[in-house]
């Protein structure tokens, strides 16, 4: 039987009460299998799943309906060459107890403060013109972790080195204006924003969002 919808505080709810791993997952894969309406449970963001990116945009994240399930991770890993290593995913999923995941990603400041920092002689990020996204030149990089230091984000969580410690990695790059991530989630909890709207609130870090959500979902009134 294939549900027609599948929302986060049902996730959270079966998660608590002591639902087996095996049935969450299949739940998950048959509701990946169905074909989702248009705006389903009455989300605020709106995409075109299809199109490809004409203008500078960024990639937003309706938080409350992430279920943590990390296939956006996997997806991303694979469309960049890295199958089964989401260490080099461009969006990563963090953990909060109880029960939260933050899906985190490049928010592609206006400001770039990545990019300020970035020693000019190395000129390892610049900005795509068409899609807005900042592009992080593995080759140029001398890893000095400046990037990494000036993110808003929390550190080694957008911007971190690689696993040898000599380069930076991380950085979306809207997959050339066609992001996998956003084509694969099944809770259809990312979506293609333009340049123009305020991306503030998607550069927090996940701890402090996750704050808000734990007030917002479990009503507890109290940090994590």
């Amino acid at each position: 039987m294939i549900l027609s919808r599948f929302n986060r505080r049902e996730f959270v709810i079966g998660a608590l009460s002591g639902m087996a791993a095996g049935t969450a997952a299949g739940v998950l894969l048959q509701k990946s299998s169905s074909t989702p309406p248009d705006n389903p449970g009455g989300s605020v963001f709106q995409t075109d799943r299809a199109a490809r990116l004409t203008t500078p945009s960024y990639i937003a994240v309706d938080y409350a309906r992430c279920s943590g399930c990390g296939i956006c991770e996997a997806e991303c890993a694979i469309a960049h060459g890295n199958l089964f290593d989401s260490w080099h995913s461009r969006i990563q999923i963090q953990h909060f107890e109880p029960a939260l995941a933050i899906a985190s990603l490049c928010a592609s400041c206006a400001d770039a403060p990545c990019m300020a920092a970035c020693p000019k002689e190395a000129g390892a990020l610049t900005r795509n013109h068409i899609t807005g996204a900042i592009i992080l030149s593995e080759a140029k990089c001398i890893g000095c972790r400046a990037c990494i230091t000036a993110c808003a984000k929390d550190r080694s969580d957008v911007i971190r080195m690689n696993r040898e410690g000599t380069k930076a990695l991380g950085i979306c790059d809207l997959c050339s204006g066609d992001p996998a991530c956003v084509k694969i989630c099944p809770e259809q909890c990312l979506s293609i924003v333009p340049a123009n709207q305020d991306g503030r609130r998607f550069a927090a870090k996940p701890y402090d969002i996750a704050v808000t959500l734990s007030r917002n979902i479990f009503r507890s009134g109290r940090a994590l």
